[in-house]
């Protein structure tokens, strides 16, 4: 890559082929992301990609780095206020991500699920990347789920850690049935097996 001789346009452009990146990524696959259709996207000049990114597997390393970031700071902020009861904090965590995918049409799903589907078994870069990705959102719900009753969502045979890996191995796979359905039953199911609560779909 060569030296960018103005940052800040840099960085903005970046950005840019990442959010375009993203875009491209959950609206088909990383496979059917071709770099010409990105750099279009973002109104980058042709040619311009590799100004930015050694190779499309580097880029689409960062495009998932950059969506796990706010994953992150996302359930942080959902999770981590103390002033709030956990298991409330956790009912509000899915809340916002189920909310996500309605707004979505249930039809781009996680992107941290579908790069886990599509290239963890075949790309060892991506394998790393991914799951280490997955061991620090799990870290978020287990700091929340150590001040819970896990028996208020019928975990209580769990350690606080485990109970956390496998409420995020049930919502992938709920987002996975409902990428296949194209709508929130999938969800809605997940949410009234934890949460106990009957309620209309949304």
């Amino acid at each position: 890559m060569a030296r960018p001789h103005d940052q800040k346009a840099y960085l903005s452009n970046r950005e840019k082929l990442l959010e375009a990146g993203e875009q491209a990524i959950r609206s088909t696959s990383y496979a059917q992301s071709g770099i010409n259709g990105i750099l279009a996207k973002a109104a980058a000049p042709k040619g311009s990609f590799y100004h930015y990114f050694d190779s499309k597997e580097a880029f689409g390393i960062e495009v998932a780095r950059r969506y796990h970031e706010r994953q992150v700071e996302y359930a942080r902020d959902c999770l981590g206020d103390p002033s709030t009861p956990p298991l409330a904090r956790l009912r509000s965590f899915f809340d916002g991500a189920r909310a996500d995918m309605k707004s979505r049409q249930y039809t781009q799903g996680c992107l941290m699920c579908n790069l886990s589907t599509e290239l963890a078994d075949k790309r060892p870069a991506f394998r790393a990347e991914l799951d280490q990705h997955w061991d620090e959102l799990v870290a978020e719900l287990t700091n929340c789920l150590s001040a819970a009753d896990l028996s208020e969502i019928g975990l209580q045979h769990l350690s606080p850690s485990d109970a956390a890996d496998w409420l995020m191995n049930a919502w992938s796979g709920a987002l996975t049935r409902m990428k296949a359905s194209g709508n929130d039953k999938p969800l809605a199911l997940f949410m009234r097996t934890i949460f106990k609560t009957e309620e209309t779909q949304k």
